[in-house]
């Protein structure tokens, strides 16, 4: 998880995001909250961009909205990087790489 501190204007951009996102969805604040199990309060902060750190909560709505918390990191392009590699090794790899992107899809 990305526990980089946030700069104010880009805790203001994701918080905006988030807000949007939420709205575009039809969901109010109390419903996303019940959904993830989250203070309401808390996701209120998060829109409002009163946060500094990436917190797990956050990373949570950010991923239920589908929305980037972090710019690419060099950890995350490693990651990449490696699951690419994992497609060209061999077929075996290749049909497993697909088989987790289409499990993970299928947690939405």
């Amino acid at each position: 998880m990305q526990k980089n501190r946030k700069s104010v204007q880009e805790a203001e951009e994701l918080g905006g995001a988030l807000r949007r996102r939420r709205k575009e969805l039809g969901l109010t604040l109390s419903s996303l909250a019940d959904i993830l199990q989250i203070d309401a309060g808390q996701l209120s902060r998060f829109e409002r961009a009163e946060f500094k750190r990436a917190s797990r909560n956050l990373q949570k709505v950010a991923i239920f909205l589908q929305i980037p918390v972090a710019k690419e990191t060099g950890e995350s392009n490693a990651v990449v990087r490696q699951f690419a590699e994992l497609l060209g090794r061999s077929e075996r790899h290749r049909a497993a790489a697909i088989a987790l992107v289409l499990a993970l899809q299928e947690l939405r």
